[in-house]
């Protein structure tokens, strides 16, 4: 078995983001090898600590990555401000390996936006990484393929709200209750964001089971000035409203919206005033096909806009009736950088301070806590592509790490038994396992 297959198999995906099979990378060909280590979200630490704790592993899998794609230089985009870190990766660094530090702005973790940053290179709208001899991958993806064995836990942050603020790895599956039940909430009425509190989503649900891509898990009171927002971002019609009574074409969405100032053609405050001249139900000739090229990191909703709108929303949904209607960009593809954007970067420190984020600590040590859950439901879609199919049924005595779903040739990710235990259901959205434990 080669390591591409390998890599197929144990189930690897990007733990960070949307879930793209990291084999589909690995049998690409490459120059670079970029780490996406700047990790800015705030109240997010799950990378910092794998890096500190996990070094051996994460840069095992970083030289596997970079052989396989044959690449001649491994870049590790970290931000400046963890001096400790750089220096405890840097004595350890191998061959072909470099440190590339940051700064500490929102958001350096764009893909895009980190690879300008560490290369210089600019990705033009539409493109992927691999266009310009670029493959990145997150540390968590790394560090996965460097363990070589089948994916079954997941290292998250819980924060906010809590009195255990830590990083934890825990079995895929468990409820997100667990978890939080275990991290003591110290406010009775709460709102649970999964993920970073700028791109996240709030969970009503807290029985949903972590996945490969869950990476937060943030306990905010329910009148945070963040809930709010996403409450209000929930509902187009009432995010439409508010940008037709409100907004006086300032730009500012634009001027420092993070790919605009790469070259790329989003322009937010255009999709604020179509609001102005169109109806709801827009036809096709008045969705802001423009919004295709935005990241969705809703700097321009949680901090540009000084009317506190919502035009990072209105891309959104511009955007997903566009694809919805495969309907495509038809404007020019320029990719020429703006030249202001060295001297337009939003500092995390006045992101957090604008929104109310430094009431928490901004901190997740590694918990040795070991979670001993009754039952795990594994979903059968962590990941872009199919949903695998059941390769077990009730009844069936599975062990760790064995596979209990596959996808076969389509594109997706294995799916594992993280615990040895009983299969107890199995239906077309997850297999659920009731665990046996030791006496």
């Amino acid at each position: 078995m080669n390591t591409v297959q390998q890599m197929k198999e144990n189930g690897v995906v990007g733990a960070g983001g949307a879930g793209f099979p990291t084999y589909v990378k690995a049998q690409s060909q490459a120059e670079i090898v970029l780490v996406n280590a700047a990790e800015c979200e705030p109240l997010l630490h799950k990378d910092k600590q794998l890096l500190l704790h996990a070094t051996d592993l994460f840069f095992q899998g970083l030289q596997t990555l970079m052989g396989l794609v044959s690449a001649s230089k491994g870049i590790i985009g970290i931000k400046k401000k963890h001096t400790g870190l750089i220096a405890h990766l840097n004595e350890r660094l191998p061959v072909q390996v470099e440190l590339c530090p940051v700064d500490d702005f929102y958001p350096a973790g764009d893909e895009l936006t980190l690879i300008r940053e560490t290369t210089g290179v600019i990705i033009g709208p539409g493109a992927l990484p691999i266009s310009r001899g670029i493959v990145v991958s997150n540390v968590e993806s790394l560090y996965n393929i460097g363990t070589a064995r089948p994916v079954t836990t997941k290292f998250l942050n819980v924060g906010g709200a809590v009195e255990k603020r830590q990083t934890f790895e825990v079995p895929l599956g468990i409820s997100f209750q667990e978890i939080i039940d275990y991290a003591c909430p110290t406010i009775r009425d709460f709102t649970i964001i999964e993920g970073g509190p700028m791109m996240g989503k709030i969970v009503e649900d807290l029985s949903l089971p972590v996945t490969k891509t869950t990476a937060g898990l943030l306990v905010f009171p329910q009148d945070h000035v963040l809930i709010q927002k996403y409450r209000i971002m929930a509902s187009e019609k009432r995010v439409n409203q508010i940008g037709k009574a409100a907004c006086d074409q300032c730009t500012i969405c634009t001027e420092l919206c993070p790919r605009y100032l790469l070259g790329h053609p989003i322009q937010p405050h255009k999709a604020m005033r179509s609001l102005v001249f169109h109806q709801d139900g827009a036809g096709e000739n008045e969705i802001q096909t423009h919004a295709l090229y935005c990241c969705q990191c809703n700097l321009c909703s949680f901090v540009s806009c000084p009317e506190g709108l919502f035009p990072s929303q209105v891309c959104i949904n511009n955007r997903a009736k566009a694809l919805t209607k495969k309907i495509q960009y038809q404007g020019a593809l320029e990719n020429e950088p703006h030249p202001l954007a060295p001297y337009r970067k939003t500092p995390s420190k006045r992101l957090k301070r604008m929104l109310n984020l430094d009431l928490f600590p901004d901190s997740g040590d590694l918990s040795e806590h070991q979670f001993a859950p009754q039952t795990l439901r594994l979903l059968l879609r962590q990941h872009i592509g199919a949903p695998a199919t059941p390769v077990v049924s009730v009844g069936d005595q599975v062990q760790q790490g064995q596979k209990i779903a596959t996808v076969g040739d389509a594109l997706g990710a294995e799916i594992h038994a993280p615990l040895a235990g009983q299969v107890s259901e199995v239906d077309d959205q997850a297999i659920t396992l009731t665990l046996a434990y030791s006496e």
